[in-house]
């Protein structure tokens, strides 16, 4: 494949993009030219800054375009706050006002009242229920639920003081017994589109108040509305009327997009937390907690928002999103966007399940955490089909999981997915704790490893002081090993014409550590030991070089003694599934070991599934080269998380920033030489900093740095730190091979 090939370039127009289409003219004559000064451009200091910002725009722009923030942006969630648990007596509940059969007339729910909910509660014939904040309404175990039919409307508008909530009479007797099941749900049935012709709701297809939606297929008002929802709470709810029939949570059938749904809490449902049918509603804010079925439920030509959505499993479940359609008049084609799932072990159906092939939903700005080898990442049920295929879309979405893709759907869904800059995060490990007696019987690595060594998972392992594999020798590291340094210069170094085969596993991978996070993982920090150095012989753009830490040192050397010479597929082995963690040393100003430092390593050395979190200095560092680096998850580095230098000209696959405390920039990308120009390919990123940092998301640090990046999201605090930074104006050379491929920056 060509460089590139993949990436889809989406042209997005901005006022950036007209200010850019302002230097072409049209229809001036010679002497209009000649006294009509050429516009600039304004920049968006947020965005570009520094020297070449102008010259960092318009190639982005003209490659790419930049999407608002108001559309995919930075994957922020905000949950809403659990809710103060409401108690009333026994007294208290048998004297509440009961609510039971037909509301046909406007009726209002005062907040001074208790009321409690006996059997189906319809409110029907265009009749309005009105709720006011701080109102609580109960019910207790079994089908005691209301439904606000098509016509009819419910305004439930609590504030963020005053939610409006519905729970159980189990837990306003003690909150302590609060479980799902503990009375019914809240449905609410529209007029909107769906893609079913005259559909009724599930629970009792036989009662003509449940109809929703209309007598055909993709017709019905998609601006109906059925009143507001707002801030409130449905607590410990969920009936199961028949197999497969359920009340859930909260019901949305056919919902129109005249109906606000905003700030919706659901916590502990039998069944699903939300489910919706079809319809154009839009859900914002919603925070999912403990529900035994699907968190959220999407299915019958759904094709709303549903913005800032937080899942929350606490115990086994189902999926976090189940999407499903039954038909494409329309396809489910909701857009989702800014989102986190977290499940729990023993969980199944995915954190994103899509259960057919009329299913397309666009997903941006997420992030998905699921647990074991039975709850992929996104789980699939079938293939896809050509129009489904054509239109699903991940952007800025990131996985945390044991299988990312599942199903027999796999194969597609993870084609879209790695196309269109999805991400997939390593998991954090599992921090390995030895006590001080295990400490001191570690076995010591000091000095030069010379012949073929092998460092077992059953033994522990401390680096003291420069360990240097040379001399042509291959140091091996088992899966599951623990390394660890203290404080200081305790590193390692494979150096040029040596191996390192560190070739670990995703559930036993190798680990280098500090003794204080051994001891206690809680004092886990940055600079608590040194870090892995390896040396190669590919190319570099400079003249012998040599490893920064020591200059002196001939067995530092890397590279070739002429620019732009050397072994391109140099092979200096394997690093796969390796954690770095608490690692760091300044041995002088401006020269520091960092987690992973790699000079001049040559693409035939492995390097994936890399874990860096808590260096002082760079979490990875790379001067030249060839080497490509898959699956790189780097956290909370002082100084740069991807630092790439020397004319490196591999591919960075997959590499997620996470900045925890202010630190420099996400990419630094320099060169110092232009034999070769430091030509990286970066695909499928996601940079995320904090307020208080500096030099950018990326930050383009000389004139001959010209980097292709492609599929990613940059989300930086703006004026101080912008999302590109640049230390001088580009020439030519440079911004005629810089590109931005599919590249959103807030």
């Amino acid at each position: 494949m060509a460089k590139n090939e993949k990436f889809v370039s989406t042209i997005v127009l901005s006022s950036l993009t007209a200010a850019l289409l302002t230097l072409s003219g049209c229809g001036s004559s010679s002497s209009s030219s000649s006294s009509t000064p050429t516009p600039t451009p304004t920049v968006e200091a947020e965005l570009y800054d520094g020297s070449g910002a102008l010259d960092a725009m318009e190639r982005h722009v003209a490659n790419d375009g930049v999407i608002s923030a108001t559309t995919f942006a930075s994957p922020v969630t905000t949950a809403l706050p659990a809710p103060v648990a409401p108690t009333r007596d026994a007294a208290a509940q048998a004297a509440a006002t009961v609510l039971t059969g037909d509301i046909i007339v406007d009726t209002t729910l005062d907040a001074a009242t208790l009321w409690k909910i006996n059997g189906l509660v319809k409110v029907k014939d265009g009749a309005t229920l009105t709720i006011e904040p701080g109102t609580v309404i109960f019910g207790e175990a079994g089908a005691n639920y209301i439904v606000v039919t098509k016509g009819s409307k419910i305004i439930a508008d609590g504030t963020e003081a005053s939610p409006i909530i519905f729970t159980s009479a189990t837990a306003l007797l003690n909150p302590a017994d609060a479980a799902p099941a503990q009375w019914g749900g809240l449905t609410v049935l529209g007029g909107a589109p769906t893609n079913h012709d005259a559909p009724f709701y599930e629970v009792d297809e036989t009662d003509a108040d449940f109809a929703f939606g209309a007598a055909t297929a993709g017709a019905g008002d998609a601006a109906d509305n059925s009143g507001i929802l707002r801030n409130v709470y449905i607590l410990n709810s969920g009936k199961e009327v028949a197999t497969d029939l359920e009340i859930n949570g909260l019901s949305l059938a056919g919902v129109g997009s005249g109906t606000v749904v905003e700030n919706i809490y659901v916590e502990n449902s039998s069944d699903d937390c939300i489910e919706i049918w079809g319809g154009t509603v839009n859900v914002t804010n919603a925070t999912l907690k403990n529900c035994n079925d699907d968190s959220l439920d999407l299915d019958y030509g759904y094709v709303g928002t549903a913005d800032n959505i937080v899942v929350e499993q606490v115990n086994a479940a189902h999926a976090g999103f189940e999407i499903s359609s039954g038909g494409d008049t329309p396809m489910t084609g909701a857009e989702i966007k800014n989102f986190r799932i977290v499940k729990v072990d023993g969980s199944d159906e995915g954190g994103i399940y899509i259960k057919d092939d009329s299913t397309a939903p666009i997903f941006g700005n997420g992030t998905v955490t699921t647990v074991g080898a039975l709850d992929a990442g996104i789980h699939t049920k079938k293939a896809f089909v050509a129009d489904q295929k054509g239109q699903i879309a991940f952007r800025n979405v990131t996985l945390t999981a044991s299988v990312d893709f599942d199903g027999s759907g796999a194969a597609d869904v993870q084609e879209k997915f790695e196309a269109q800059g999805g991400t997939i995060s390593l998991p954090a490990p599992v921090a390995p704790t030895r006590d001080a007696a295990a400490q001191a019987a570690a076995t010591v690595l000091t000095g030069d490893i010379i012949v073929d060594t092998t460092l077992d998972a059953a033994t522990l392992w401390k680096i003291n002081g420069l360990v240097k594999v040379k001399d042509g020798a291959t140091l091996t590291i088992e899966p599951g090993t623990v390394i660890f340094g203290e404080a200081g210069a305790n590193y390692i170094v494979v150096t040029k014409g040596s191996k390192i085969i560190a070739d670990g596993t995703e559930a036993s991978p190798i680990i280098f550590t500090s003794a204080t996070a051994l001891l206690n993982p809680a004092d886990a920090a940055p600079a608590q030991w040194g870090g892995l150095t390896v040396l190669g012989g590919a190319p570099t753009n400079h003249d012998a070089p040599f490893y920064e830490v020591d200059e002196t040192d001939a067995d530092f050397a890397f590279g070739a003694a002429t620019a732009g010479a050397g072994d391109a597929a140099d092979n200096s082995g394997i690093l796969r599934n390796v954690y770095i963690l608490n690692s760091g040393k300044e041995v002088a100003t401006d020269l520091e070991i960092n987690g992973l430092s790699l000079a001049g390593v040559g693409s035939g050395t492995v390097v994936e599934n890399i874990y860096v979190e808590n260096s002082s200095d760079d979490c990875i560092e790379i001067w030249g080269g060839t080497v490509n680096v898959t699956n790189a998850t780097l956290k909370n580095c002082n100084d740069d998380s991807l630092d790439l230098d020397y004319g490196y000209v591999g591919t960075a696959d997959n590499i997620v920033v996470e900045q925890v405390n202010a630190a420099h920039a996400g990419f630094e990308i320099s060169s110092g030489g232009d034999t070769p120009m430091t030509g990286a390919e970066i695909k499928n990123f996601r940079i995320v900093k904090v307020d208080g940092s500096d030099e950018g998301g990326i930050y383009i640090k000389d004139d001959s740095t010209a980097p292709i990046f492609g599929n990613g999201f940059v989300t930086a605090p703006g004026i101080g730190d912008a999302a590109i930074h640049t230390k001088k104006a580009f020439v030519a050379d440079q911004k005629a091979a810089i590109a931005f491929k599919d590249v959103y920056l807030k």
